[in-house]
């Protein structure tokens, strides 16, 4: 282990994600045709219409820290998505929004588990939670 690693990285193992992410696209740069049931990453392009609105927010100056659990406006957006798709209704209050799953589920990990706490981890389940656990000082 790297000297200057906490010791708690030695509870982590290596990422059968990157693993396979790594060899996915050796394959693709040896020409193969493969398709990555890996890693999370989205098969298509941004749809421009996104593109569109991150740029002009940026033109506009929207360029600086949020509300760490996401601004009134993308969490009123989200509660309409619900209401509308889901049938689902919430309080702003009842709503976080992240940079992805795996982050958000990491910060719940740190906010509720003890030294030693068991977790039960049903499969199939995302292959970082056991190490998020254990970092946690969880034990899956």
């Amino acid at each position: 282990m790297h000297p200057s690693l906490a010791p708690r990285m030695k509870l982590v193992g290596a990422s059968p994600t990157a693993e396979i992410s790594n060899k996915v696209r050796a394959l693709t740069a040896a020409g193969h045709s493969v398709i990555n049931l890996g890693e999370g990453e989205l098969d298509f392009a941004t749809p421009d219409a996104i593109c569109e609105a991150g740029i002009a927010a940026i033109r506009d100056g929207d360029t600086k820290y949020t509300a760490v659990a996401g601004t009134a406006e993308l969490k009123a957006a989200i509660l309409r998505k619900f209401a509308r798709e889901n049938a689902l209704s919430y309080e702003p209050s009842e709503i976080i929004a992240g940079a992805g799953a795996k982050q958000l589920i990491f910060n719940a990990f740190l906010a509720t588990l003890s030294s030693g706490d068991e977790v039960i981890v049903p499969a199939p389940y995302w292959v970082s939670y056991p190490d998020m656990i254990r970092l946690a000082g969880g034990e899956p």
